[in-house]
Formats: structure tokens, C-alpha cells, sequence
């Protein structure tokens, strides 16, 4: 067996995860490179390994642990080893067929948009119902939201929290306190939308990206290291904002490759799947809160300036917007 321990999992050549692989019976060659946002990612021939810096604490713990959860009816990559050196974690999936939907997407016709669409909101109904163990939690967002914690990690910070991801980016060069207070005077008058309401299972990370398709349906949900209990149109805020703006996920795209992605055709789909996920009577001012704590989040990766995907100027049209 290989020793492990005088690896490194962030290895660019992939020396690592040739001898994971081949620590545990399965074949390692050939062994590609695949795209990954946060975590570097090596496709074998029938698995997937992806390793992880340390940034995020024992997210692939957490996602092995959802992964267990779920139920047949969510299709998805199933594990089979995690574990860790040091802070650096290791996961390895068996690999699913297919290419993700951000691949798919473009060649497909409007019926089959549709049926994306149904399919996936299929697939978040039955992930929104199951029962969530009393001792779940996501470890690195907790992380995040802690005292002191790394503000700049604090992805889908909970509305009650605002204030504290206004004082994280104050310091940002080229914010302007005075738009701040803007933000956060739109995000107070839309508090009321929020109370205390039952939390479910949410993904928080859906994007095309995450979803595979293969032979004219939905395959699987990929990437559970975000999921966490909230409030079920949380899952909203990713996914209406990637169908909104997918170069926001996939940079490597031609802008028209995208022309008519057609949006309504998707949210039609998705409401008729799974209308629970549109209820909410004060939808439109929750996701606005939404799209603002996100932005706040992104303003420590893409200070104002910086070019895409330009979180300052997303914070101003939802200023200018709250102002019609």
C-alpha cells in the first residue's frame, strides 16, 4: 500500500490521489484534471478524488456524512473512502455518467430545458424532506459565524446576522460607508419577511455545475460541503442567480453561448415540480435579502473595481432597485 503520509494532497501532478487510489484496489490511470472552484479534483476511470487545501474545516466530513442521508430518489455520487492529513482532506466518489448540465444547457432544446428543470425540482423536494439529525451542523460555516471567524467564508449568512457582514467589509478598499449603510437600511426593511419558520436540508450550492445530466435527464447532485438546515428558499438564491448570470460560475463561456437561456422556461419548470420552494408570500423581499449577503461576502474576494463578478455593482442595483 502506498504511504500516504509522504503525499501531498494539493500535488498539481496528482501523485497523490494515484496513490490513494491505488492504496485502495482501484484503478488509477488515466488520471485527468477536472475543474473545481475550492477543491482540486482528479477524474479516474470509475471514481472521483477530490482533495481539499484545508480552507474549509472537515467540509468533505460533512458532505460524506449528507451523502449518507440521502435517500434513492436523489441521485447521487456514492463514497467510498474520506479522510484527512491534517487539515487536508481527501474524498473519493464513484464516478457518475454524464457531463454536467453547464455543458449540457446550451445544446438543449426548450422541452428538454424544461424537463431539467422539473427533474431537479423533483430532486430538491425530496432532499427539502428529509429528516435532519439533531446534531447536524455545517462545521466550517459555524466557522465562519463565530466570533472572529473568517468573514470572507460566510456564505448564506443568516439575515439576523447583516450587521456583522456590514462591519466585515467596511475596510475593503474602495467601499463607500455611505452605500453600506444603504445595504443595510434595504436589508432592515425587509426583516419582517423572516421569522422563525421550520429549516430543511438545503444543498446552497446549485448551479448547473453540480447537476448531471446523461442521456436526457437529471443524473445526479454533486457537491453537498455547503449543505446545512435553512430555510428552503435559500436554495433559491444560488440557483436563480447562476440562471440569471451563469459566467458568474462558468468564466471559460462566450457570451453567446448562453443568449436565451431562458429563465421563465426553468422557473416555470422548477415551480411545477416543487411549488413549495415559490410560496412564500414575501419571496421577492427574502431573496433580495438574500442576493445582499451574498454580494457582502463576495466584496472580500472582488473588491469594488476588481471586475466580475463585480459584487459592488450588484449591491447598488439592488439599492437602486429597492428605490423604484
Amino acid at each position: 500500500m502506498a504511504d500516504l503520509n509522504e503525499s501531498n494532497p494539493t500535488d498539481p501532478r496528482g501523485e497523490f490521489a494515484r496513490s490513494l487510489l491505488e492504496s485502495l484496489g482501484l484503478p488509477s490511470s488515466p488520471l485527468q484534471i477536472a475543474d473545481g472552484w475550492s477543491n482540486n479534483v482528479r477524474l479516474a476511470p470509475a471514481h472521483v478524488v477530490r482533495l481539499s487545501p484545508g480552507r474549509f474545516r472537515n467540509s468533505f466530513a460533512h458532505e460524506a456524512r449528507i451523502l449518507r442521508l440521502l435517500p434513492p430518489e436523489i441521485p447521487h455520487a456514492t463514497v467510498v473512502a474520506q479522510g484527512r492529513l491534517g487539515r487536508q482532506e481527501w474524498l473519493v466518489l464513484e464516478r457518475v455518467p454524464g457531463v454536467s448540465l453547464m455543458v449540457a444547457w446550451p445544446s438543449l432544446n426548450k422541452h428538454e430545458r424544461a424537463r431539467a428543470a422539473r427533474e431537479l425540482g423533483t430532486m430538491l423536494r425530496a432532499l427539502h424532506q428529509i429528516r435532519i439529525p439533531a446534531d447536524l451542523r455545517n462545521p466550517w460555516i459555524d466557522d465562519a459565524l463565530a466570533p472572529g471567524g473568517p468573514r470572507q467564508d460566510a456564505y448564506h449568512a443568516p439575515p439576523a446576522f447583516y450587521r456583522e457582514m456590514l462591519v466585515s467589509v467596511q475596510d475593503v478598499p474602495g467601499v463607500d460607508r455611505g452605500v453600506l449603510d444603504e445595504i443595510g437600511a434595504f436589508i432592515a426593511e425587509r426583516l419582517d419577511a423572516f421569522g422563525p419558520e421550520p429549516e430543511v436540508l438545503v444543498h446552497a450550492d446549485v448551479t448547473f455545475a453540480n447537476v448531471m445530466w446523461h442521456d436526457g435527464h437529471m443524473n445526479a447532485l454533486l457537491d453537498f460541503e455547503s449543505a446545512r438546515p435553512a430555510p428552503r428558499d435559500l436554495e433559491l438564491d444560488t440557483l436563480l442567480r447562476f440562471v440569471r448570470e451563469p459566467r458568474l460560475v462558468d468564466w471559460t463561456s462566450q457570451p453567446d453561448k448562453w443568449v436565451g437561456s431562458d429563465l421563465e422556461t426553468f422557473t416555470d419548470g422548477l415551480a411545477g415540480a416543487y411549488p413549495g420552494l415559490f410560496s412564500h408570500p414575501c419571496l421577492a423581499a427574502r431573496l433580495g435579502v438574500y442576493e445582499a449577503l451574498w454580494q457582502l461576502v463576495q466584496l472580500h474576494h472582488f473588491r469594488p473595481g476588481s471586475g466580475p463578478p463585480d459584487p459592488w455593482g450588484h449591491l447598488l442595483m439592488l439599492i437602486e432597485q429597492g428605490d423604484q
